[in-house]
């Protein structure tokens, strides 16, 4: 009897406080780059590295969010990195990767305004549309020889429940 009820405390115990109880916020390194992130909580998983036309590619699948409309949203979280000629600038870089990759930007920002703590790079908040909108964060950023686009995506509906978690990954960013 007394096993029993030890059993049946411990079991409440956890029950009650399993609401508290969260996983650690995950740190990454991205070897090509140099770069580290740390990803909040326990709800991004990592998806096979790809390689595709001289990039490496990592991205992170958060679990479904639901929309306004009880749809299953799933934002992404991509680091791609690239070798590039060290003599370029991130504002060439930039203009470069801008021009490949149709997104309008609503808001720029660089470690000044506190948002990236990035040196060499530049930030954007833009919006697109595929079959729904989406509000999208971009980092395009320079370390040594790699260049590197960070991608925060969801749906615009969901964005307002993401905005957090993104800023906090931006806000994470760091060459080593």
């Amino acid at each position: 009897m007394t096993t029993f009820l030890f059993r049946l405390a411990v079991a409440l115990f956890f029950f009650c406080h399993a609401g508290a109880l969260r996983a650690a916020d995950s740190v990454y390194v991205f070897t090509e780059a140099h770069l580290r992130a740390t990803v909040p909580g326990s709800h991004w998983h990592l998806q096979p590295k790809q390689e595709k036309n001289g990039m490496v590619i990592y991205v992170f699948k958060r679990d479904p969010i639901s929309d306004s409309s009880g749809r299953s949203i799933i934002p992404n979280f991509a680091v791609v990195i690239e070798t590039i000629d060290p003599k370029i600038d991130v504002v060439e870089y930039s203009v470069n990767k801008r021009a490949n990759n149709a997104f309008h930007v609503t808001s720029m920002f660089t470690r000044e305004e506190g948002t990236i703590k990035l040196i060499n790079a530049v930030g954007y908040k833009g919006t697109y549309t595929d079959a729904l909108p989406h509000t999208v964060y971009v980092i395009h950023a320079i370390n040594g020889n790699k260049g590197f686009q960070v991608i925060l995506d969801t749906t615009t509906d969901t964005f307002g429940t993401m905005d957090a978690e993104f800023l906090a990954i931006l806000h994470s960013l760091r060459v080593k």
